[in-house]
């Protein structure tokens, strides 16, 4: 599909003198399209935010399959460090592979003390048992059918890849094998925003990522929205609940 200027990058500098630094994360195949909404609302709350494109997304989706986990992680960790060196201790958001991006920084020992909040949108932490071949019929089935726009909310569509590129699929696999092996290792506050209906990802994957934290855990729940929450019926009941944690969680720069 044609990505329009909403799947670039987008980073907003915030207020004189920022509330804080945000970072979001968008989800696999999708774009920072799927994120905006809350990034714009954060970013007129006073919010430094940096919304990065993830290497080989909002492309073509050959591209994506010639990326790795590592690829995803690396680009979303070098946003994390220059932000935080910018603003101090910053928030990490995320939807869905976004979700499990943030919490992977959150377990990350070179990030301890940069990061005082995580954010997780219906993060996934599992796979349907048809991915874990996914490596092994890469050279038939190159691709298989996408999973953008679960959306509730009538008449908005997600700009993302159509087809899902098998060898990333079984990158996710790795990525959300090694994010849950170290929920443990998770000890800033997390607030869990999880819909009771998605068709993307079960609504479980939020349990496991509450139970293997050691952080405190906030839930909430989004009944009128499916996977998209960003773009759906929840959005504000979301950014309002966002916007609290993070006033409740992220110290403001210069202990203001």
């Amino acid at each position: 599909m044609a990505f329009s200027e909403l799947s670039r990058p987008w980073r907003a500098p915030g207020h004189p003198n920022p509330r804080g630094g945000l970072l979001l994360c968008h989800g696999f195949t999708g774009s920072p399209q799927s994120m905006r909404p809350w990034a714009e609302d954060h970013a007129a709350r006073g919010w430094a935010v940096d919304l990065p494109l993830l290497p080989g997304h909002a492309t073509t989706e050959r591209e994506l399959a010639a990326t790795s986990w590592r690829d995803w992680y690396r680009g979303v960790r070098e946003a994390a460090l220059t932000l935080s060196q910018e603003r101090g201790p910053i928030a990490v958001g995320g939807l869905s592979m976004g979700g499990a991006l943030a919490l992977a920084l959150a377990e990350d020992p070179q990030l301890r003390g940069r990061l005082a909040a995580v954010v997780a949108v219906n993060p996934g932490m599992t796979l349907p048992a048809a991915a874990n071949v996914a490596e092994l019929i890469a050279p038939v089935v190159r691709t298989l059918p996408g999973i953008g726009s679960d959306v509730a909310r009538s008449g908005v569509h997600e700009e993302a890849y159509r087809r899902l590129p098998v060898p990333a699929v079984a990158q996710l696999r790795r990525l959300f094998r090694r994010t849950r092996r170290e929920l443990g290792a998770v000890e800033v506050p997390v607030l869990l925003a999880t819909s009771r209906v998605d068709h993307t990802v079960p609504p479980t994957d939020s349990d496991i990522v509450a139970a293997g934290v050691r952080g405190p855990v906030e839930r909430l729940s989004l009944t009128r929205s499916f996977h998209l929450a960003t773009l759906d019926h929840d959005a504000e009941l979301l950014f309002e609940a966002s916007a609290r944690f993070l006033d409740q969680h992220v110290p403001a720069p210069g202990g203001r």
